[in-house]
């Protein structure tokens, strides 16, 4: 039986774009983040299986690899032929970038079509009834039971959304406890940043600075006063705020990309042991009894099933919202001011210039 928080998890992928150019992984006083496209890569080691598979009647291909069972109809080599190593590599950043969590139970299905009205069929034979939220989507995919459902968007932002909806196709099938949506959605655009290895052009090595839409959109909204406070930030979800300004889903996204690198940095680290324990806790399952403990059953309740609700970043940090808000600000001050654009376009934080 699917749990009651797997909702679907999707986003507009006009909220994705690339940045050029290699650059160092955040400083070395904060927690490593490891740098999984450093060594060479041997693509027999990953493919472990290449099968014939038919979508309706076009010829396409089913990539077994040890975590991911790949169902495509692109023919294109630079993206056929990377989509196994980038997924496995993936899988590493998540579990290792955030602290250590653990692999899902069984490899995951992931299927990258060719086109959109390919993509539109197979979300209609998965979707079956609720299909038509999905259909609205765009630009991109979605993840939804642990099936994350793609198609070729171009050979930047076809990686980096397989990167955003990996995260909800992991979470979905590994797991116990759900995250509240403003951080479920957060570390998603956490683990887009990525470059292509000098080591081995195949393997992706990753960056979470290095999404320089999310920066650049953090910056206008910073500039322009549209930045919304922490606690209505960590009480609202993207489906929400598209309904009401379909225009305010960017400067969402990079507010949660922003609170995410604001939990992992913010005075030198002091909130990530937080942030940590809390990804710990909801693997595990202890999320939802750490919230009905210290709030209620009403308030895990509403964690459950609208995993909005409860203030959990003043539960794991011991700091409310509302309290934080003066240093959140604080923060994505400092990562836009002057002179930042240069090193999130080299993948480098903000906070060391």
């Amino acid at each position: 039986m699917t749990p009651r928080w797997l909702l679907p998890a999707f986003m507009l992928a006009a909220t994705i774009a690339g940045c050029t150019g290699p650059g160092p992984a955040s400083p070395t006083s904060l927690p490593a983040i490891p740098d999984v496209g450093s060594a060479p890569v041997d693509p027999a080691a990953i493919v472990i299986a290449d099968e014939p598979w038919t979508f309706e009647s076009k010829d396409g291909r089913l990539l077994r690899t040890p975590s991911y069972k790949v169902y495509t109809t692109v023919t294109k080599p630079q993206l056929v032929d990377r989509i196994p190593i980038f997924l496995e590599r993936c899988l590493i950043h998540y579990t290792s970038a955030l602290g250590e969590l653990p692999s899902p139970p069984s490899p995951m299905e992931t299927y990258l079509l060719a086109t959109r009205p390919q993509w539109e069929r197979q979300t209609q034979r998965i979707m079956g009834s609720d299909a038509d939220v999905y259909l609205r989507i765009q630009r991109g995919g979605f993840a939804s039971g642990g099936k994350a459902v793609l198609y070729d968007i171009g050979p930047r932002d076809t990686f980096a959304i397989t990167a955003h909806e990996g995260w909800h196709q992991y979470t979905q099938r590994t797991f116990r406890s759900p995250l509240p949506v403003a951080l479920e959605e957060g570390i998603a655009t956490y683990m887009e940043g990525f470059r292509w290895s000098q080591q081995s052009a195949d393997a992706p090595r990753f960056l979470p600075w290095a999404n320089f839409e999310r920066f650049e959109q953090l910056r206008r909204d910073t500039a322009a006063g549209r930045l919304v406070p922490l606690a209505v930030l960590q009480q609202s979800t993207p489906q929400e705020i598209i309904a009401e300004n379909p225009d305010r889903a960017l400067t969402y996204y990079a507010q949660v990309w922003a609170l995410i690198h604001f939990l992992n940095e913010a005075d030198e680290g002091k909130y990530a042991p937080a942030l940590r324990s809390m990804l710990r806790d909801a693997a595990e399952g202890q999320l939802i009894p750490k919230v009905r403990a210290a709030h209620g059953g009403r308030a895990a309740s509403a964690l459950l099933t609208r995993r909005t609700g409860v203030d959990v970043i003043g539960l794991y940090t011991g700091h409310s919202a509302d309290s934080l808000e003066e240093s959140y600000r604080a923060f994505i001050d400092r990562v836009v001011r002057v002179g930042s654009r240069q090193r999130i376009a080299a993948g480098e934080s903000p906070l060391g210039q």
